[in-house]
Formats: C-alpha cells, sequence, structure tokens
C-alpha cells in the first residue's frame, strides 16, 4: 500500500514539473508594429522593472553611449530598441535580442554594416540614417526577408548604384526613405515593390518628377509621397497615374500652380504646399474641386 501511494505522489510531482517547467525553446509572442507602439517604452536603463521580462520597448538615443550597456543583452523579449544619436560604432552584446522587431541605429559612428542586424530574423524596421556605412552584405537581403521599413536618410557614403537594385529583394517593404541623397541613378526595381506604401525622396539637387512618377506608378498600394526641399516648379501630368496616392508632401518648392487635372486623383486626401510660391487664387479655385483633399498652403 506504501509502494503504491508513493508511485501515485512520485507521479503526480513529475505532472506538476512537467507543467510549470519552462522550455528553453519558447518563443515569446511578437506583437504587430501597431501592437508594440501601444506597450510601455522605458528611457532610462536605471528605472527598469524588476521583471525585465516584460521590458519590449526601449529607448536609449541621444545618451552619449560609446557600447551597449550590459543589461540591454538581457533583455531577451525586446522588441524594439532605440540607440540613434549616440557614439556607436559596433553591435556588441546583441547576440540575445533575437526578438527585435524595430531598431534605430541613426546619427551614430558605424562605418561597416554591423552583421548582427543579419541575425535578427523578425527584423521589420530598420533606421540606419546619418552613418558612413557603405554597403549592405548579402546576407542582409537574403536573411532579414521580414523587412517592412528602411529609412536611409542622409547616407552620404553610401554605394546606393550597387545597393538599389536588390531593394526589391524584401517583398514586405512598405515604407523606404532615400532623402537627402544625391542618387543619379535611382535604380530601384519598383514594379517588384508590390506592398510599397510611403516613398521618401527629399532635398535632391537634381529630380526628374516626371521619369520617378512612372517608375513609382507600378506600386499600386503607395499612398504617400513626401518631395520637400526638391526645387520642383510644377507638377507633370504623369502625377495622374499614382491612382492610389492619400498624401502628397510638396513642402518648400517652387510650386505656383496645381495641374488641372489633379482634381482627378479622387482618393487625394491631402497636398502639403507650404513655402510654396502658390497663386492662392488659382488653388482655391482647384480647392472648390476638391473639397475631400485638404491642401495646405
Amino acid at each position: 500500500m506504501r509502494q503504491s501511494h508513493l508511485i501515485i505522489i512520485l507521479s503526480f510531482l513529475t505532472l506538476v514539473s512537467c507543467k510549470t517547467k519552462k522550455p528553453d525553446d519558447q518563443f515569446i509572442t511578437l506583437f504587430s508594429l501597431e501592437e508594440l507602439n501601444q506597450q510601455k517604452i522605458y528611457n532610462d536603463i536605471n528605472s527598469l522593472p524588476k521583471d525585465i521580462d516584460s521590458v519590449y520597448r526601449l529607448d536609449l538615443s541621444e545618451q552619449q553611449l560609446t557600447k551597449i550597456p550590459e543589461i540591454v543583452s538581457k533583455l531577451t523579449n525586446l522588441q524594439e530598441l532605440n540607440l540613434s544619436q549616440n557614439n556607436l560604432s559596433n553591435l556588441n552584446g546583441f547576440e540575445n535580442l533575437s526578438n527585435i522587431q524595430v531598431l534605430n541605429i541613426g546619427m551614430n559612428n558605424f562605418k561597416t554594416f554591423p552583421i548582427e542586424i543579419t541575425k535578427l530574423k523578425n527584423l521589420k524596421s530598420l533606421s540606419i540614417w546619418w552613418n558612413e556605412i557603405k554597403s549592405f552584405p548579402d546576407d542582409f537581403f537574403t536573411q532579414n526577408t521580414k523587412i517592412e521599413e528602411l529609412d536611409m536618410t542622409s547616407m552620404f557614403e553610401f554605394d546606393f548604384k550597387s545597393n538599389l537594385n536588390r531593394i526589391h529583394s524584401f517583398k514586405n517593404l512598405k515604407r523606404i526613405n532615400l532623402g537627402n541623397n544625391q542618387i543619379p541613378d535611382l535604380a530601384i526595381q519598383f514594379d517588384k515593390l508590390e506592398n510599397l506604401e510611403i516613398f521618401g525622396y527629399i532635398r535632391q539637387d537634381n529630380i526628374n518628377l516626371n521619369d520617378l512618377c512612372l517608375k513609382l506608378a507600378s506600386c499600386k498600394k503607395l499612398k504617400t509621397v513626401h518631395l520637400s526641399v526638391n526645387n520642383i516648379e510644377y507638377l507633370p501630368e504623369e502625377i495622374l497615374l499614382l491612382e492610389s496616392l492619400e498624401e502628397l508632401n510638396l513642402y518648400q518648392n517652387k510650386i505656383i500652380i496645381l495641374p488641372a487635372d489633379i482634381v482627378k486623383m479622387k482618393k487625394l486626401k491631402e497636398i502639403n504646399l507650404i513655402d510654396n510660391p502658390i497663386d492662392e487664387n488659382r488653388i482655391k479655385d482647384i480647392e472648390t474641386k476638391m473639397p475631400k483633399t485638404k491642401i495646405i498652403y
């Protein structure tokens, strides 16, 4: 009888142990980018909660960091990390951060693309603006297949000619910012960017807007185009080819009047014409014909 009771007790303990033990290969649930944006963001590593597994977002921007704090490598559930505007030149300590979805390393001292990024299989949003990175490694295109957002603003040393013709490898790409870079040949295969929604191309010394509109016309989901500070004097008729366009930002250009046929762009919700030498009377006439479109000037 005693032996029977002992067997029952041992069996019960084993069952309890199996239920409470956390498997080594257990993965946390990843938020969508919209859901992630609703989670609490921490700005100080000295005020992190005791339960560091509850930390999903961390902003360490503008803290004069020269290396990543040790505690960061222990935040294995971290899904968003902002390291922008520091003095970092490497990402040592990223080995355990496999759940990172949003990473910002803009305005640091990176001379080469951090190879640690290619290990982030869940990465969806990458901001690398204002670094001296010259090129992407092959592994970036083949390993970071979930990329949806890419900010490459002010990449003055970057070899765009050799890299832009591979951007279409990111099949899920929804947003790309290439502003403040002088790119003589915008060698992007736009027809293969089926999910592109937002395109930023500001501060270009020379821009062929006719050609650009023809290229962007193949992006059937394109909703927003930023063309600020480009010395644009007029909008070509090709702008009408952007049939899904909802927002057109033309801040600080040289536009006097919009093309009359722009009233055919029924999905346009907003046109920004601030700091343009517009003819207000002619713009007001267009406003009356586009009551559902907000024209800011």
